[in-house]
């Protein structure tokens, strides 16, 4: 009986601190991204976001996004807000997505869909890496990003 008490007693001592973390991670404040996407063309569809905490994944792996939101668009500029981040540095990438197939369609490795990267770096034959195009969040932040 003696020894199920001391176990009882140092499970509870082990589960209080956990509760207490997590009662503080759920109550560390979170921000609103607001991406402004910047001359979208007329072909309707959706613009889809992917917001990126890690270069894992960088630029189109939905699976590896830590957010993945598509809204229908419309021609010209478009805004959509991403609520619910933490405070860190970021990167975004968007698509047009014309025929809503979740993707950036290509042909022969050229982008046939618009498409975007937060910093508007310059892009080549592929997507720059994921450090050219971060950013710090630290409150409530609108970005613009053109189409390309």
């Amino acid at each position: 009986m003696r020894s199920w008490i001391i176990f009882a007693v140092i499970a509870i001592l082990a589960v209080v601190p956990m509760a207490a973390q997590a009662q503080a991670a759920s109550s560390a404040p979170t921000y609103t991204l607001t991406v402004v996407v910047e001359g979208v063309n007329n072909l309707g569809g959706n613009v889809g976001i992917l917001v990126f905490n890690s270069p894992k994944g960088w630029a189109e792996d939905r699976t590896a996004a830590l957010k993945d939101i598509s809204v229908p668009t419309h021609e010209g500029t478009n805004t959509i807000q991403v609520p619910g981040l933490p405070a860190g540095e970021y990167a975004v990438s968007l698509v047009h997505d014309v025929n809503v197939n979740h993707k950036l369609d290509k042909f022969l490795g050229v982008p046939k869909e618009q498409f975007g990267l937060s910093n508007n770096p310059h892009v080549g034959l592929k997507a720059p890496p994921y450090s050219s195009c971060t950013f710090n969040l630290t409150g409530n932040m609108e970005i613009h990003i053109k189409m390309q």
